[in-house]
């Protein structure tokens, strides 16, 4: 049966709207194909780029100890990191942050330092409750502990010290410190204390480091008695270098450092004595109470 013209005409429109709906489509297709070509090629060419690194997984201070345990390995692109990221061949037992660190910083060799204490077999914890603390001072923080005479004269007893505040049931003790000391420092602390007690209006205090990490440790300027010096020389636990440091600044500096604090001494006399005696019963007394409260919260006391 032969087809009219009409229906011959619609069905060529309609194959017509077909091809061209096909070729439509297949350039979509095409387009899409390309589109996501490239962008597989695109992420393949990142992933190329990501690169492991170190983060910091919490906020840090200045001068605290940097280990696996504060950090967290991410991927990150290299476009954005410096080129001086640290690896884990960087990180050792004194390993601490030169300056404050915020959680999600990423770590650079540039951002660690040694710490200056070094483990030696002199090495002990020891309290100081009658050392005047700064009002804002915390666990972690550095310290110097400094003998002020009421002539005004300032000496450094020990340098760059760790310092630990002791807490009982999470409270923190007011007037007590914690820290690191070896033999000689001891014996410096010892002395620096009982003049400190002798002369009223003298200050035994602690002075804090601002950037820890970057800030070296001061050099000791206190020089203790005569008598001291000689226990520190026949003290076997005291190492050499130690020893040898002392007997260089004792040499190059008794007639002035010495002296003023001997003239300084001079001017109490039996008064001295009895400062020292209240003193050291003061410091006694604080250490007891502080005890007994430990006690108390363990359970054990009565």
């Amino acid at each position: 049966m032969a087809m009219n013209p009409m229906q011959r005409k619609a069905n060529n429109y309609l194959l017509i709207g077909v091809l061209v709906t096909l070729l439509i489509t297949g350039s979509i297709i095409a387009i899409l194909f390309m589109q996501l070509s490239k962008l597989n090629k695109q992420i393949k060419s990142q992933e190329a780029k990501m690169k492991s690194v170190y983060i910091v997984s919490k906020d840090m201070n200045s001068g605290e100890e940097v280990s696996l345990s504060n950090l967290k390995q991410v991927s990150v692109t290299s476009d954005v990191i410096p080129s001086n990221i640290a690896n884990v061949s960087d990180l050792t037992e004194n390993t601490v942050a030169k300056i404050d660190l915020k959680a999600g910083t990423v770590l650079t060799a540039n951002m660690l330092s040694e710490k200056d204490e070094e483990t030696t077999a002199d090495l002990r914890v020891q309290e100081y409750n009658m050392v005047e603390l700064p009002t804002q001072i915390k666990s972690g923080d550095y310290i110097d502990i400094r003998l002020r005479l009421p002539n005004g004269t300032d000496y450094i007893v020990v340098s760059k010290k760790k310092v630990e505040i002791p807490t009982i049931d999470g409270v923190e003790s007011a007037n007590t410190i914690k820290v690191n000391v070896a033999e000689q420092e001891i014996l410096l602390m010892s002395n620096a204390i009982v003049e400190a007690y002798w002369m009223a209006g003298s200050k035994l205090y602690v002075t804090t480091y601002t950037e820890p990490g970057m800030q070296d440790g001061a050099t000791p300027t206190y020089l203790p008695s005569d008598r001291v010096v000689e226990l520190m020389n026949a003290d076997p636990n005291i190492v050499a270098i130690a020893k040898n440091e002392l007997f260089t600044r004792y040499n190059s500096t008794a007639s002035t450092i010495r002296g003023n604090i001997v003239n300084s001494l001079n001017q109490y006399g039996e008064d001295g004595q009895e400062n020292v005696e209240a003193g050291v019963q003061e410091e006694i007394t604080k250490a007891r109470e502080q005890r007994q409260t430990y006690l108390e919260a363990l359970g054990f006391a009565d």
